[in-house]
């Protein structure tokens, strides 16, 4: 479900504050939610960095998916945490940080799954985060 309820407009927020122009901007509030709440860990500073509760509304148009963040960005593995973690601490901490794409899907099995890239796009570096969530028709 989390697949579903992520890849809407909050995937779409976080794709737009991470862009080539907006990404100086997200850093510089990174670093200062980082010395107001403390080092980052992969999902704690989503509600912050997109505050507005509309702009987690998933394809149907449900904002649950802010009400439930804690609980999924919970559930998904340690090991995919941790890697998140460290590829958007080191980038919005770095003195030129790339701009980032995300894409929020489903699995072909039960399994979370990341895969991480660079890629260049439009003049600019980039790094893309495909987090996989698990396939909902596998019940």
């Amino acid at each position: 479900m989390a697949g579903l309820v992520y890849g809407g407009k909050f995937e779409q927020q976080i794709n737009h504050i991470h862009s080539a122009e907006n990404v100086q901007e997200t850093a510089k509030k990174f670093k200062e939610l980082e010395r107001q709440h403390g080092t980052y860990s992969f999902g704690k500073f989503a509600k912050h960095l997109v505050p507005d509760e509309k702009d987690w509304a998933d394809e149907k148009g449900s904002t649950q998916g802010h009400g439930d963040w804690e609980k999924h960005s919970g559930a998904i593995p340690e090991a995919i945490r941790h890697k998140i973690t460290e590829v958007i601490a080191t980038n919005l901490r770095s003195a030129h940080p790339m701009p980032l794409v995300l894409k929020v899907g489903e699995n072909v099995d039960n399994s979370h799954d990341l895969h991480v890239k660079t890629f260049a796009h439009k003049g600019h570096m980039h790094l893309g985060l495909h987090v996989l969530c698990p396939n909902t028709s596998l019940k």
